[in-house]
């Protein structure tokens, strides 16, 4: 019996969770400029869903991973992943990682628009500028073919 394995690369997960950590800083950023305790809510909010709560529950057993990733790997696979390697990385949890998606995508950017409305700040603009793109990327990982080395083994039995 072969069952497929997600083999995460190293590059994969470092780039993914340093990507994930920078969009997770820029949510805090743009919710911080609109207000700041919000932004310190925001911040703690999304570090222990994405952290400890969506990590662990994307980490219940090293059998589904050729090399044991501690989780992380499945966190860089749930945001920025194709195929199948963000059907495993997600897989039940789907409605969790769509509120984390709305915490660090919609509700920053539209606190930083109408603050930006009521009070024009280059510092808005940029972080405006910059949260967008990760965000575009990371939606449009759902709908990418996956590459080869982003998807799975069969491993020689």
């Amino acid at each position: 019996m072969t069952e497929e394995q997600i083999d995460f690369t190293r590059q994969f997960i470092v780039y993914g969770n340093l990507t994930l950590l920078t969009w997770m800083l820029l949510a805090f950023l743009g919710t911080w400029l609109y207000n700041q305790i919000l932004g310190y809510v925001v911040l703690v909010l999304t570090a222990m869903s994405i952290y400890l709560i969506l990590r662990r529950l994307g980490c219940s057993s090293c059998y589904y991973c050729k090399a044991c990733t501690k989780g992380f790997g499945r966190l860089a696979g749930a945001f920025f992943g194709t195929g199948f390697t963000k059907q495993n990385s997600v897989g039940n949890r789907i409605g969790f990682v769509g509120f984390i998606y709305f915490l660090l995508a919609p509700l920053p950017a539209a606190l930083l628009v109408v603050s930006t409305i009521h009070v024009f700040s280059l510092a808005k603009i940029l972080v405006l500028v910059c949260l967008i793109p990760i965000a575009a990327y990371s939606f449009a990982s759902w709908f990418r073919k996956p590459a080869a080395k982003l998807t799975s083994t069969v491993p020689a039995s």
